[in-house]
């Protein structure tokens, strides 16, 4: 028996990611169970999403996961791939129900530019109801990093924020269960060409030939140069230590359990 499920954000390539596992593990991988009967049970909904985000790991929370749990099978190969996951308790559930063993944590990184300036495209966060269900907001009592730093970019501050959010939760689950549970770390800018494709697949202990699948939802609307400059400009500005950040924030107290 083996699960793997994933540590990231949206728009780091994790539908790419499921089809990658699938064709490289010979299963079919999940993304996002998207199905009516899946949110709520399969798939957290909004208010799993809030509730984690605010009042943390709660009975509400430990509830979902027990019937997320109860629909993974027993036995064989299991990836879920779906990134909202992490962003309410999949880290502290799979170790509390003792699933740490046959389980494996990806780390899924972006280029931080390209990540951004996609939610820029898509307007994701113009309406409350993204971040609540798909990413996170600001307003979340249980964050890392104060969104108010990055008010002073208009539309950009936000997109940035969870980035940088993301990031940091990315390295807190690193330094607070890494000696828990194995993680695995990989780029999508890397692994969408064959050679990281290898290197990733040697990590999660997989020999043979490499499998490489097509791009999957990429974005139809193309960000315009001067976007990409204006982002790119603002990043190399920001200095961000995560490792340093986090540490200081898990010595504060800072904790996703209640």
């Amino acid at each position: 028996m083996k699960n793997y499920f994933v540590i990231t954000a949206g728009r780091t390539g994790s539908a790419w990611l499921a089809d990658f596992l699938s064709e490289n593990l010979k299963i079919e991988a999940i993304h996002e169970p998207l199905e009516i009967d899946d949110f709520g049970t399969r798939m957290p909904d909004i208010r799993t999403m809030r509730t984690f985000n605010n009042f943390g790991n709660n009975d509400f929370i430990k509830d979902f996961w027990q019937r997320k749990f109860k629909t993974i099978p027993d036995e064989g190969i299991y990836a879920e791939t779906n990134h909202t996951l992490c962003k309410c308790g999949l880290v502290e559930n799979v170790i509390a129900n003792d699933r740490a063993d046959f389980t494996t944590l990806i780390i899924l990184k972006r280029n931080i530019v390209k990540q951004c300036v996609s939610y820029l495209v898509r307007h994701d966060f113009g309406n409350i109801t993204i971040p609540w269900q798909w990413y996170l907001h600001p307003s979340y009592s249980r964050k890392i990093i104060n969104a108010q730093a990055f008010s002073q970019f208009g539309a950009l501050g936000m997109p940035l924020w969870y980035c940088y959010e993301m990031a940091a939760r990315q390295e807190y689950y690193r330094q607070k269960y890494a000696d828990k549970i194995e993680m695995i770390e990989v780029s999508l800018d890397q692994a969408v060409h064959e050679e990281g494709a290898k290197s990733f697949l040697k990590g999660l202990g997989i020999a043979g030939d490499c499998i490489m699948p097509p791009q999957k939802n990429a974005n139809k609307a193309k960000p315009s140069e001067e976007v990409m400059k204006q982002v790119s400009h603002i990043v190399d500005q920001i200095n961000f230590d995560e490792a340093k950040v986090v540490r200081e924030a898990i010595k504060g107290g800072f904790s996703f359990e209640p």
